[in-house]
């Protein structure tokens, strides 16, 4: 508040010889508060932000528009030759194993393999944590899943 008075406090000071001088020239004086005023307004303008630095910086890229639908390339995702599940179907079963690890307190990663393959069933753990993920486990998997979750939690030495 007091700067605003401070600004406008220079503002006169500033404006009324620059308005006598106007005027010892020969011009009118409303003529020349006009144009002080305008200056005014035009300074004030210019001490404006105009772009938005409130977010991250640099931005984010944008987001890739996939085309088509996940059932096609989810469908796609098992090679058929070797039984081989694809990253994208895998990372859709991981998050939904760890949305059921999670339910019962435990994560994917550093959880104990007795301790998922309670809940999954045997090999569960292996077969998440493994370097390839094969068309039976996944369809073990998946079964484990649908069942539903089984109240208490293994317990955990």
């Amino acid at each position: 508040m007091t700067r605003r008075i401070v600004v406008l406090a220079l503002w006169v000071l500033l404006g009324v010889p620059v308005v006598l001088l106007l005027d010892f020239l020969g011009v009118p004086l409303a003529f020349a508060i006009a144009w002080i005023l305008v200056f005014a307004a035009a300074m004030l303008i210019a001490q404006q932000s105009f772009l938005d630095e409130s977010g991250a910086w640099p931005p984010a890229p944008p987001q890739v528009l996939q085309r088509g639908s996940d059932v096609s390339r989810l469908a796609w995702s098992i090679d058929t030759r070797t039984g081989m599940v694809g990253p994208s179907l895998r990372r859709r079963v991981t998050a939904l194993v760890d949305r059921r690890l999670r339910e019962h307190g435990l994560h994917t990663e550093p959880a104990d393999a007795a301790d998922v393959d309670a809940i999954l069933g045997p090999g569960a753990h292996a077969a998440l944590t493994g370097a390839v993920l094969q068309r039976a486990d996944l369809e073990r998997i998946l079964q484990a899943l649908e069942r539903p979750p089984v109240p208490s939690t293994p317990e955990r030495p």
